[in-house]
């Protein structure tokens, strides 16, 4: 069911049984009062005859009343009145085939609170009234029909029902028509997200005339989200350039040696020199291959990847004992900023393997880019983080530079006579973004650089040594 038609039944629904409610509440007031009144009228038409006949002895005769009850017919329908004494015996009546009281009635009528009880038969309503006196006890029974007033009771009905059914078919066209106004704006923003493909991402957005409601911050939503499709796009798309691009180029290194070489019969010295600068491409292949995958890696469903605590000052240790023996020209310089007495301080929950490799990608290119192939590193321990910072006195970084440094393929300028593929930095970056920390750059051209990476905890260690 679309959301328009939901909206329409629902309204309908709504409005249509309050409406229900109200027309009952009033033809039961209606039908409540037009009884009470009509009630009324029996009872003052009982009390006058029992006044009557307590006065008949003296003044007036039951002649004389049965003619009063004549003239007062027009007043009430089909009257008929019928007095009993307390034994039940019949006095008085002015309508043929008069029948006792039934015994029990007799009972309840004594027992009632006003010495009075209500019967309706059908149409007819009936009013039993016992009026106790010294001398005589009298039990007046007055029956009548409210035509009038069922009449106008019947009327109210018909009018009711037929316009709660019209008023109902209007709610229905009102409530489409309505919901239709009403999401007119969302059909708009449906209309201009369907027109956005890859070929308009980088053109087209989502555009609202209100620009404060809940349709403008959906619109808003929208935008931000293709403004993501659209960076992710250039991402991959630079990506594939650059690696194909990267590994193009050894590919065609190699295929030209190899063309080369086979052009005439060459020394075996010659043969050995070619496999060795073949070994060194493939090797740097191989690399490249080994960065892009722990990058796709660190970029896949993280829910996948173990974490689990483990102590920075061991990974640190390994990443540099890794680092070694496959540089060993290499030097790393660790200092630890007051060590901590407790050892919960060391801890933090993480994957160790990619922290590992981040740690390597920032060592080894502090140290490459170095005169002395050195880094120093400083661990500093805090109750809420550890904060590690990788110093070197390298060639340094360009001001304008720093932001472009942590995308994939990206090298500086002053860095093109050194060796690398670009992935170093990215992927580190990666994998302190999947770890929730923080990563800081601050670098002089000439004078050094410095890496600040900053890794949270989720509970202060203090609590958890309160525990």
């Amino acid at each position: 069911m679309k959301i328009r038609t939901r909206i329409a039944y629902l309204f309908a629904v709504i409005v249509a049984s309050l409406l229900l409610v109200f027309s009952v509440g009033i033809y039961y007031f209606s039908a409540d009062y037009r009884e009470r009144e009509f009630y009324e009228r029996l009872r003052e038409k009982a009390i006058t005859t029992a006044r009557l006949l307590y006065e008949s002895n003296q003044k007036i005769t039951p002649q004389t009343l049965k003619l009063i009850d004549e003239q007062d017919k027009v007043v009430l329908f089909e009257e008929k009145v019928t007095v009993f004494d307390d034994k039940n015996n019949l006095i008085y009546y002015n309508h043929p085939y008069p029948e006792p009281i039934d015994p029990h009635i007799l009972s309840q009528i004594y027992n009632a609170r006003d010495k009075e009880i209500k019967r309706r038969k059908g149409e007819v309503e009936s009013l039993y009234k016992y009026y106790p006196e010294k001398e005589k006890n009298l039990i007046v029974v007055v029956s009548a029909i409210d035509q009038y007033g069922l009449s106008k009771q019947n009327f109210l009905i018909t009018i009711l029902s037929v316009g709660w059914f019209v008023g109902v078919l209007v709610i229905v066209f009102a409530g489409w028509v309505f919901a239709g106004n009403a999401l007119e704006p969302i059909a708009d923003v449906i209309f201009q997200v369907e027109q956005i493909d890859s070929t308009t991402l980088d053109k087209r957005r989502v555009q609202t005339e209100n620009d404060k409601d809940e349709i403008a911050q959906l619109a808003q939503t929208f935008n931000r989200m293709l403004d993501r499709l659209q960076e992710s796009f250039y991402i991959q798309k630079s990506f594939v350039a650059n690696a194909s691009h990267e590994l193009r180029t050894p590919l065609t290194a190699m295929r030209g040696q190899i063309e080369v070489t086979l052009l005439y019969e060459r020394e075996n010295q010659e043969y050995v020199k070619l496999l060795k600068s073949l070994y060194e491409d493939v090797t740097g292949m191989t690399d490249l291959t080994n960065e892009l995958l722990d990058l796709a890696h660190a970029s896949s469903d993280l829910t996948t990847l173990p974490f689990e605590k483990k102590r920075i000052d061991e990974i640190v240790l390994q990443a540099e004992a890794e680092l070694l023996r496959k540089k060993p020209d290499y030097d790393v310089i660790l200092d630890f900023a007051e060590p901590p007495e407790e050892e919960e301080y060391f801890e933090l929950v993480v994957n160790e393997r990619l922290l590992k490799n981040a740690f390597i990608n920032i060592m080894e290119n502090a140290c490459k880019f170095s005169p002395d192939h050195t880094v120093s590193i400083k661990i500093f321990f805090q109750e809420d983080k550890i904060m590690l910072q990788f110093t070197d006195k390298g060639i340094g970084i360009p001001e304008t530079e720093i932001p472009y440094i942590f995308e994939p393929f990206f090298r500086s300028k002053n860095a093109n006579n050194i060796s690398g593929h670009g992935l170093g930095l990215p992927l580190t970056a990666k994998i302190i973004e999947i770890h929730q920390g923080r990563i800081q750059v601050f670098s002089v051209v000439n004078e050094g650089t410095t890496f600040i990476i900053t890794l949270f905890r989720k509970e202060p260690v203090k609590k958890e040594i309160d525990k």
